[in-house]
Parts: C-alpha cells; structure tokens; sequence
C-alpha cells in the first residue's frame, strides 16, 4: 500500500472524502494498531424481551437503509411488521453511499437512519470510532453465530453470501456449462468474447470478495484477471443491470453472482441458471449495526435481535438467503423448486472459500483500483 494511504487512518479518510464521491469512501483501511472495541465501553446486550416489544410498539416505526437486495430486504421488513405491527421505512444506499451519507446527516446533526443493513464493514468500523454507532451484542452470541459471522460489539450478519457464476442457457446449454465451467478459466473461450457481463470490483463487496479470491489463488492470480480484460466484457457498476442483460439474451455469462438472488429470480419465472466453479466466496456480507442516536432506538433493538431467532431467521429463508443463525436446517422454497430441474445441485462445500477479512481491510485500498484498472473500468 502507498505511503500516504498508510498514514491516514479510514476515519480521516471519510471526514475527508464527502465532496470527492462514494467510491473514494472505500479508499482505505482502518490500520490493524487502532481496535475500537480495545478503547470503548463494554457493549449493550440486545435481545427480544416484552419490556423491549412493548416500548418499540410505542415507537411505532424504524427506518432502515440498506445494501441489500431490493426484495430481499421486503420481505425482511413485511415479516418484522407483521409480527409487531411497527412500520419499517426503508432506504436503499449500497456499501459505501450508505456509508457516506450517514456521515454526512450525523456529522449535521440530523438523525435519520435507525439501523444500517450495511455491506460496506470497513465503513463501519470506521465511523464506529467516530462514535456513530452503538456498541451492542446479542444475547447467547457464541450459540447463534459462528466467528466471522460479525464485526463484534458492532454488527451482526444474519444471511450468508455465496458466490456463483450465471448463464444463459439459450447460449449456453446446461449439460455444456456444467463441463465449461468446473473452472473459471472456462469464461476465457474465445467464443464468449463480448458476451460476458462483469460486476465491477467497486461495485460492493460481492464483486470485490470475487476478484480477491482470484488474486489470492496462484491457479488464477493477476494474470487471470488480464486475460478476464481480454474477453472484452461488459461492466457493470452494479449487478442488477448485469442480471437484466442475461436475462434479456444480451450477454452469455454474469460474474460475480450469489446464490439467494439468483434463487428469487428462479421463483420469478427467470430461464437464467447458475453453477459453482472449482472455488467460489462465502461469507457474512452484510451486517445490522444499530446508530448511536437512532430516533427509533428500541424498534432498532427489537429488529435487529429479532432477526437472530429462529422466527426471524425464517424470514431469511423467505428471502432465499441462507441464514447464519446456528443448527437450522435449510427450508429456503427455491430449493423444492430447484430440485425438480435436471440442472441444479446444490452448493457444494468443497468450492467454499471464506475471504479473510484483515487482508480485505488492509488491501482494499491497493488492489481495488489496480483491478478496475486491469479490467478497463474508467467511471
């Protein structure tokens, strides 16, 4: 990493960047030598009580904004609400906008958002320091989350995020992509010059977990990338609009893609299909932090603990999101559907690679910008 990038701590970074952009915002890392949890008060426990129901429903509503999918995030709040009868706003800022924009209304002393379902930890941590947001846990953490699961005393994930690679199969029929694509080097055929659609490494923290495993693995590497570059892809600042594309018949492949979008647009009606090459990302993606001076604090409590019950833990599923909540058993509805298809399995352990999350942090600010660069994207 740089010098100057080294000597400035994630905070300056942010107080710093509100007027260069929200890609700035993931810039650089929080320096291993500062832990916030080493100099702020022991946290708050948090857990679904009556007492804490009952001054929630006074509350009558939250706001949340989020990173997630849109739908993913619906059925989330419809769950929460029809549970408790309390109204939940949402607003949907990916990674680091949501970042940013949380800065810039605390910093103003305007206080909006409740709770940040937020993709963007290094972010978090970050304005943590600052004392943005409330230092919490959860009842009985060690027996409902597995370590690497949450960013302790701060935010708690409840789904897990698992990497695949989408097709069409109009292009690409099952039977072929199941050979092709043991691998990624099958996206370097020369007859899929032009029509693979890649989210870009920027665009959250799906992509960029994508491009680290590549990097960090010597069968892939750097040199992967490049010959990636050549296959002239579309890019993407976001994975919507790559979904939308395959779908349409546009491009032939959609990298980097996870597995509970892709199973609530197979319940949707879409064709398009997915598969597990030889390594592929899982992990926790998106975490519940709560802010420090919520205009809703007890509704905040209330969904963010609730989410880790086993009750909440089946909205989850409704989302088709695999949840992390310990010992429960898969009950997500694609997954009926999916084993009537000749071409679905399901995901298989042995592709799972977790990212580390220190070497994300420290190197975010090095690797994003040279992987941007290799591929050719210029926003």
């Amino acid at each position: 990493m740089n010098d100057k990038l080294d000597n400035i701590t994630r905070r300056d970074f942010l107080i710093n960047s509100m007027t260069v952009g929200a890609t700035a915002l993931a810039g650089t890392a929080l320096p291993r030598s500062v832990t916030w949890a080493a100099t702020a008060p022991a946290p708050e426990t948090v857990d679904v009580t009556p007492a804490l129901i009952e001054a929630a429903r006074k509350e009558g509503s939250l706001m949340v904004r989020y990173s997630s999918p849109i739908d993913e995030m619906a059925v989330m709040a419809q769950a929460f609400q029809k549970k408790f009868g309390i109204t939940v706003q949402t607003d949907r800022k990916v990674g680091v906008l949501g970042t940013q924009l949380f800065a810039t209304e605390e910093r103003a002393g305007r206080h909006v958002m409740d709770v940040n379902y937020c993709a963007d930890p290094a972010g978090l941590r970050a304005l943590a320091e600052e004392g943005l947001y409330l230092r919490y846990t959860l009842k009985d953490l060690s027996s409902k989350l597995d370590p690497g699961t949450y960013l302790d005393g701060l935010g708690y994930c409840p789904k897990w995020t698992e990497i695949v690679l989408s097709y069409d199969p109009a292009q690409i029929p099952h039977a072929v992509a199941k050979e092709q694509f043991k691998t990624w080097n099958g996206l370097l055929d020369p007859k899929l010059k032009g029509k693979i659609g890649i989210n870009e490494p920027a665009g959250g923290g799906v992509p960029f977990s994508f491009f680290l495993m590549l990097y960090r693995h010597p069968q892939y590497g750097k040199e992967f990338v490049q010959k990636l570059a050549a296959q002239n892809p579309r890019l993407y600042p976001g994975s919507a609009p790559g979904r939308e594309d395959l779908a349409a018949g546009a491009i032939a492949v959609f990298i980097p893609d996870w597995e509970s979008i892709t199973m609530l647009n197979f319940l949707k009606g879409s064709k398009t299909a997915w598969t597990y090459p030889d390594i592929c990302p899982a992990f926790a993606n998106t975490y519940l932090a709560i802010s420090a001076k919520a205009p809703h604090p007890h509704a905040a409590r209330l969904f963010c603990a609730w989410l880790f019950t086993p009750e909440g833990a089946a909205a989850m599923n409704l989302a088709q999101a695999r949840p992390t909540l310990k010992n429960l058993p898969d009950e997500r509805t694609a997954v009926a559907e999916l084993k009537k298809t000749d071409w679905w399995t399901p995901y298989p352990d042995k592709v799972r690679w977790v990212p580390d999350m220190n070497d994300w942090e420290t190197n975010y600010a090095k690797l994003m910008p040279e992987m941007r660069r290799i591929l050719g994207y210029n926003r």
